[in-house]
């Protein structure tokens, strides 16, 4: 078996055949699929530690999905890009630098230009927009309704559980509900989305998960990595991907509405 030597079509690959793939071998399946850089900074061990398994486990799985061994799935999932480096000696600085590089890299790579189309499809003929996550996906959200704000765009955006639950409004089929979440997994989101099930509303998620209760109940899901770092139990994403993508929706949503949006070159 060949695999194509491209990040994106090796989640692809992947993802094509997780259903097949034993239970250990699919811990290792999502660890890869929600952290692909990591394959490419850790050598076998420290992977095989990071996903849970035994070494000899990643070696079966490697060859399993037709990949020579470890070496080779980390060839997969290399690509030329430039190394980014700032201007000053900043371990810190170095990381985000590289953490927001990344995480549009990444989500370019993931991407899926069909559920995209779907996604603007159902953005551009719905009659308003309701945004809604927690957190800075939250904040997202405000930003997102913004720049509707600007394009002339019906939209809302939702800041608790309870706005979400009890707007009426939302029983009406001819909106669009997009929720953006790291996890797609979470109390805030557990009534949220048996609304959107039980009142058979459209869910477009914006999401870091392949595999969540978000997931499984939108009609269409676009992921965008998300570097993080970590405090105790406090996790601090990078949200430059969340970014691309929201405003990658709404310029092709206001292009389909016939809106004249300048694109600009200005920097600074």
């Amino acid at each position: 078996m060949t695999v194509p030597s491209d990040v994106y079509l090796s989640i692809e690959h992947i993802k094509a055949n997780y259903e097949s793939l034993s239970r250990q071998h699919k811990v290792i399946a999502r660890f890869l699929m929600e952290n692909p850089s990591a394959v490419l900074s850790m050598g076998i061990d420290e992977f095989a530690e990071a996903a849970g398994v035994s070494r000899a486990t990643v070696f079966r799985f490697c060859k399993e999905l037709g990949f020579s061994g470890y070496s080779d799935l980390q060839r997969c999932f290399s690509a030329l890009r430039p190394r980014v480096k700032p201007p000053v000696r900043s371990q810190h600085l170095e990381w985000v630098t590289k953490a927001m590089y990344d995480a549009v890299y990444y989500t370019l790579h993931h991407f899926d230009p069909e559920a995209f189309s779907r996604a603007v499809n159902l953005m551009a003929k719905a009659k308003r927009l309701y945004w809604y996550g927690a957190g800075e996906s939250g904040m997202m959200g405000e930003i997102a309704n913004h720049r509707c704000w600007h394009l002339g765009i019906d939209s809302y955006v939702f800041r608790e559980t309870l706005d979400v639950t009890n707007f009426s409004i939302l029983r009406d089929q001819a909106c669009v509900f997009i929720f953006l979440s790291v996890s797609g997994n979470g109390p805030y989101l557990v009534q949220p989305l048996e609304m959107v099930k039980r009142e058979k509303l459209t869910c477009i998620a914006i999401t870091s998960s392949h595999f969540s209760p978000l997931t499984e109940v939108a009609a269409v899901t676009l992921r965008a990595a998300s570097p993080r770092s970590r405090l105790g139990a406090s996790v601090i994403p990078v949200k430059a991907g969340f970014e691309a993508i929201v405003n990658a929706l709404l310029y092709e949503t206001a292009r389909e509405r016939g809106i004249p949006l300048e694109l600009g070159t200005e920097m600074f």
